[in-house]
């Protein structure tokens, strides 16, 4: 294991293996598939679902976890099943994890990968969403879910050491050229990941989930009655989050605050993590009141 992180400085390598050691999973059953989540915080305090990114496990977002003040929120974390092949039935999967921890309302955060999947989520249960935040995420692209066609042929058939060849190189490849010790981090929990936990169906339904969120047919009219506020977070130099798919996103959620970073691409949440907490912190407790849908 330690192999994946030579390169990270101790102390912070010490950080990262701490939260793997505290923070334990807990189980959910849902129609047959075990989902493993994280939750952490005070029951009382308001809960918050963070949403991690495509590389599908909890402890992926370890560090915003470990960021957000757990003195105010109670964090739920779910890492996503390898047999789940659609972002519906992964907001499924979320939905019956909130059921089992009594949680009826809360805030939502997803980025990137998370962020689609918290669009499906916000859309599918919009009176559990209480404030959503999207960070370096995009809005559904019925062209892109024919694109994705090809690499679920080519996963099928070709080793699946190759496979993981070409998911490390595409995860690795959108994050900046930066030797900071929490980007070490993520890329030895990259390469851990893919080596040892990723199967062949994992791999397929990660690309089977994306072409179902391509498939959604969202629009500015679908949370007209939704009494929840949005904040949507981008980088200006983002490799995935070109300016039109901006607008685009920005069109589906009318009224959304916005926050734009810059010189920090897909790795905001890692290169200003500080600043990045603030912005999402500032907007969950601005005229924060529960709100009955």
């Amino acid at each position: 294991m330690y192999k994946y992180y030579r390169k990270v400085p101790a102390e912070k390598l010490e950080q990262f293996m701490r939260f793997r050691q505290e923070q334990l999973p807990k189980h959910c059953e849902v129609e047959g598939v075990n989902w493993e989540y994280l939750c952490s915080g005070d029951p009382a305090r308001q809960p918050l679902l963070l949403l991690p990114g495509g590389l599908g496990t909890a402890e992926s977002a370890w560090r915003t976890f470990n960021l957000f003040d757990q003195g105010k929120y109670r964090i739920v974390c779910p890492s996503y099943p390898a047999e789940v092949d659609s972002m519906s039935a992964l907001a499924g999967g979320v939905a019956a994890i909130l059921t089992q921890e009594g949680i009826d309302q809360l805030y939502v955060v997803g980025g990137s990968y998370g962020g689609m999947l918290a669009q499906v989520f916000t859309h599918r249960y919009p009176a559990m969403v209480r404030k959503l935040i999207l960070s370096h995420t995009y809005p559904p692209v019925k062209e892109r879910a024919r694109r994705v066609d090809p690499a679920l042929r080519l996963f099928r058939v070709m080793p699946l050491s190759l496979v993981k060849k070409i998911l490390r190189a595409q995860m690795t490849g959108i994050l900046p050229a930066n030797a900071s010790p929490e980007l070490l981090i993520l890329a030895g929990q990259i390469h851990e990941t893919l080596d040892t936990r990723l199967t062949r169906e994992a791999a397929l339904n990660t690309y089977r989930r994306m072409k179902d969120f391509d498939r959604q047919n969202f629009s500015p009219a679908d949370l007209a009655r939704w009494q929840g506020k949005v904040l949507i977070i981008f980088a200006e130099d983002d490799p995935t989050t070109p300016e039109l798919l901006r607008k685009e996103l920005l069109a589906l959620y009318p009224g959304a605050a916005t926050h734009l970073f810059s010189g920090s691409g897909h790795a905001t949440a890692i290169l200003e993590s500080s600043d990045y907490i603030q912005v999402m912190e500032n907007f969950l407790e601005e005229n924060d009141q529960w709100i009955d849908n």
